[in-house]
This record gives structure tokens, C-alpha cells and sequence, in this order.
């Protein structure tokens, strides 16, 4: 016998389900390449069958695969694809290897979902994670190519040239380089350094939402160097593969001549919306060098970067892409940098002047120094003390 009464509840129930469940069509989404060779390689995904298209549907970026909604690196709107309003499209981003796998995901955000408390460094708001429409395979990076992130700098003695890069797991790794790109017949080994995420002093720096792996800094000499010569080089090992060949011209102790690129506050440039503003403009100023250091030819010059590094504030994925821009130019030319605020302030710092006390407070975002004096080591002691427990870098 059918009882009518609870089948009335029944079918109330169903409805009411139906009506508060926020239920989408099967939305296909692929990645191609699935296996990338260096950083700024580019992977293409395309997505198909999203209905009734909003110009505020996104994608996110996450890097490690598995980080939970809130806590991807960037984001792009489906919108910047040609043919979005049909339900699908094709964006093509280039890659930062960040260690680990890469995943996309598509969201559906609407306008009556804008949170006001959850806002950029822009005070834009941020997108909303609430209605995950797919989700990709994983993308990654070919293993024994070799580490990144490469960069020189000059020690103070006479004779030498530092350069530091990137591994992934801090093995025994070398520097070859000679006179010849075809003879590289001196080697020198490297010593290594890192930090940890509760190095970090303060948010984002030490939250999920900004601590990424960062690697292993690498930091190795290359001595007995004749004056005004050019060099070749290549860092890595036989185990774990090698670089490519790069190139730089030693000091001239003899020259009465000194070529110099100087310039603070460059920033990195991203491909996609993250946490913070990005510096698009660091591009052209990339270019700029690159050409003039092409017309110096075969001169010693130098870089220096006054201050405000990366602007990557706590967020460490944009250390690494900073280093992976600046590689073109700081693996032909020696990079020195000194400290900012951007790199160093917060309010427990043991050195905090009374006119920057109420200007720039947490500017750093909790990294309190520890990224910039593990990730560069400059002639003498170019570090300030830091109120973290990680080692300082920036000296022997």
C-alpha cells in the first residue's frame, strides 16, 4: 500500500534539493603539452561545454596539484579567449618549474558572489572558489634537464666569479667552465643552502596560501680567472644533467673602464592575476639590458639592482619567477642587489629606523629577509640582520 504522506515529503525533499544545488553540465577541459622541458616553456587548455558563459567564469592555477581551492598562484578569465561565449576556448601559459605538478581548474563566479573582504593588493576581489567546474590532468617538468635560475656575481677577490642556481633536491652538484664553449676543463664544487617555511616571520610568507617549496640554492666559485677573458660555463652534474652553456667576460683589474647597469624596484612579471600587482614593465627593462649588454660585446660590465627585488612579498612562487627572468641577463653579467624594504620590513626586525616605523610596517610579507639572503650571496656582508632563526646570507 502506498503511503501517499511520505511521498509527498519525499517529493518535496527532492525538490528542494534540486533547487539549492548549484548543478552544471559536464565542462571537458584538456592540457597539452603534459610534460614541459624547462621554465617558460608553455602549456596550452582548452575547455569545452561551459553554459550560459560569464565574463567572470576563471581559471585557476595551482602549483602543488593537490593545494586546495583558495590557494592557487594565479588566475585568468575565460573571457581573454577568443569564442568564450560559446562555452569554449583555448588559453596558452607559459610555466615557472616550481619543483612540483601543475593543475587547472575551471570556476564558475558570479556577481552576486563578489566578496568585498577577500581583495588583491589592487583592492580588486579576489575570485571565488565555491563552484568548481573541472579540474586537469597534471602537468610537469621533464626530469635531468639541469637546474635554473642561474646567476653570477663577483666575490671581492680578484680572479673569481660566484655563480649560484637552483635544484630541486640539493644533491652534489658542480660548475664546469674554460676558455672554449668545446673545453671546459675546470670544474669547481658548490655548497648548498635553504630555508623553511618556519623561517618565515609572518603571513602570507609562512600561511599555505603563500609558502611554496622553494628548492635548493646552490653556491659554488669559479676561480683562476685571467683578466677581460671570456668565459664559458654550465652547472649541474653527470647524475642529474647539466645546464645549458652560458657565457660571461671576467674583470679587467687593467681596464680604466667600468660598465655598469644600475636600477631599483624592477619586480617580476607574472602571465596571469595573482595576490599581488605584478611588474609587466620588468619585461622592457629586461630587453633594454639584454640589448645593451649585446652592443658592450665583449666587456666586463655588472649589474646592480638597488633594492625591492622581486616584490614577491610573501608569496614564493614569484622569487622563482623573478630568477627565471632576470636568467638571460644574470648568467652573462654579475647581479648584485642590495636590501629594501620590500625584502626586509616587518615589525619584528631587530633594525627598524623611526621614519619607517609607520611607512612601511609589513612590507615584506613575512619574509623578513630570509628568501633574498639565502637566494643571493654578495661580496662582504650585504645583509641586515633579521629576526628569523634561518641562516643570513650575503657572506663567506
Amino acid at each position: 500500500m502506498i503511503n501517499f504522506r511520505n511521498s509527498t515529503i519525499l517529493c518535496c525533499l527532492l525538490i528542494l534539493i534540486a533547487s539549492s544545488c548549484s548543478c552544471y553540465s559536464e565542462v571537458l577541459i584538456s592540457v597539452s603539452p603534459k610534460t614541459l622541458v624547462k621554465s617558460g616553456d608553455s602549456v596550452t587548455i582548452r575547455w569545452s561545454g561551459v553554459e550560459s558563459p560569464s565574463k567572470l567564469d576563471w581559471l585557476g592555477i595551482y602549483s602543488p596539484a593537490d593545494s586546495s581551492h583558495d590557494n592557487f598562484i594565479g588566475y585568468v578569465f575565460l573571457s581573454s579567449s577568443p569564442g568564450w561565449e560559446y562555452g569554449s576556448g583555448s588559453i596558452s601559459i607559459p610555466l615557472v618549474n616550481l619543483r612540483s605538478a601543475y593543475q587547472f581548474r575551471i570556476f564558475r563566479w558570479s556577481e552576486e558572489e563578489v566578496d568585498d573582504t577577500r581583495m588583491d593588493d589592487d583592492h580588486n576581489p579576489l575570485p571565488g572558489t565555491a563552484h568548481v567546474l573541472a579540474e586537469s590532468e597534471e602537468v610537469g617538468f621533464e626530469t635531468g634537464r639541469g637546474p635554473e635560475q642561474v646567476h653570477l656575481s663577483l666575490t671581492g677577490q680578484d680572479g673569481e666569479m660566484r655563480v649560484m642556481f637552483v635544484t630541486h633536491d640539493g644533491k652534489e652538484s658542480f660548475v664546469r667552465y674554460g676558455l672554449a664553449r668545446k673545453n671546459l676543463d675546470q670544474v669547481a664544487g658548490t655548497r648548498v643552502g635553504r630555508y623553511e617555511r618556519e623561517h618565515m616571520c609572518g603571513a602570507p610568507a609562512n600561511q599555505s596560501i603563500g609558502w611554496r617549496d622553494p628548492g635548493y640554492m646552490h653556491d659554488g666559485v669559479m676561480v683562476n680567472l685571467k683578466d677581460g677573458r671570456k668565459y664559458f660555463y654550465q652547472v649541474g652534474s653527470d647524475t642529474r644533467g647539466w645546464s645549458n652553456i652560458y657565457s660571461f667576460v671576467s674583470p679587467d683589474r687593467n681596464s680604466k673602464e667600468t660598465i655598469a647597469f644600475l636600477f631599483g624596484d624592477m619586480g617580476t612579471s607574472t602571465p596571469y592575476n595573482t595576490f599581488l600587482r605584478t611588474q609587466e614593465e620588468s619585461n622592457s627593462t629586461i630587453r633594454w639590458i639584454i640589448r645593451d649588454i649585446q652592443a658592450v660585446g665583449d666587456k666586463p660590465a655588472m649589474i646592480s639592482h638597488v633594492g625591492d627585488i622581486s616584490y614577491a612579498r610573501g608569496y614564493s612562487w614569484l622569487w622563482d619567477t623573478f630568477f627565471n627572468q632576470i636568467e638571460p641577463i644574470a648568467s652573462m653579467v654579475p647581479y648584485h642587489v642590495c636590501i629594501g624594504n620590500h625584502e626586509y620590513d616587518w615589525p619584528t626586525q631587530p633594525w627598524r629606523p623611526d621614519w619607517a616605523v609607520p611607512i612601511y610596517k609589513q612590507d615584506s610579507g613575512g619574509e623578513c629577509g630570509v628568501p633574498y639572503s639565502l637566494r643571493f650571496n654578495m661580496p662582504g656582508n650585504s645583509s641586515e640582520p633579521n629576526g628569523a632563526i634561518a641562516p643570513i646570507g650575503g657572506k663567506d
